[in-house]
């Protein structure tokens, strides 16, 4: 399986891959393939600002243009690390969190396995505990859900009124290398319930 830089420090810092935080039922865990997104979008837009202020250095445009130009550039540098900094602390939070260290320290890791879907699924899925899911007391229930582009809706027969929860909610991810969306299944003694 392919790990980028954010998954490969989280794996090496943790214990745990993306998926199998993703899976564990402590909140600082469920958050945490969410906050690895943004971290992992701070440092590319960070990267490609600097990129820029690189290649116009080498091609002499702060030569040739403006003389705010490489003022300009550094500005905007400043703010991509300020908002990595801000991602990164935030992960940092959530890494470090004592209701997380603690339920690693006393569970072992548990094998997950990615089921993917496509909009129109409609399948049974495990609700992480996210902050969100466990005020509203459904964070790990196994519910079916249709599986459309930005959301998922959740059987209507166990909830009153339509219930829509965006991906990340629901706990359907994208599979970054295959541009699919994919849920979760515990494959070990942590089985998902059935409804």
């Amino acid at each position: 399986m392919y790990l980028d830089l954010v998954e490969r420090w989280i794996l090496r810092t943790t214990g745990r891959t993306l998926d199998q935080h993703a899976a564990d039922p402590v909140p600082a865990a469920a958050h945490l393939p969410a906050s690895a997104d943004q971290l992992r979008l701070a440092r590319e837009v960070l990267l490609t600002a600097v990129d820029e202020l690189r290649t116009a250095l080498i091609n002499g445009d702060d030569l040739t243009g403006s003389p705010t130009t490489l003022a300009s550039a550094l500005d905007e540098i400043t703010g991509h690390v300020s908002e990595y900094e801000s991602a990164r602390v935030h992960i940092d939070k959530l890494v470090t969190d004592p209701d997380r260290t603690g339920y690693v320290a006393t569970n072992p890791v548990q094998p997950v396995q990615r089921r993917y879907v496509n909009p129109g699924d409609t399948v049974l899925i495990v609700l992480p505990h996210i902050e969100y899911l466990r005020q509203q007391k459904i964070a790990g229930r196994a519910v079916r859900a249709q599986i459309h582009t930005a959301d998922v809706e959740l059987d209507p027969a166990r909830f009153p009124g339509p219930v829509r929860l965006a991906h990340g909610l629901a706990g359907i991810y994208r599979d970054r290398i295959e541009d699919r969306l994919y849920h979760l299944r515990a494959t070990g003694q942590r089985r998902i319930p059935r409804p």
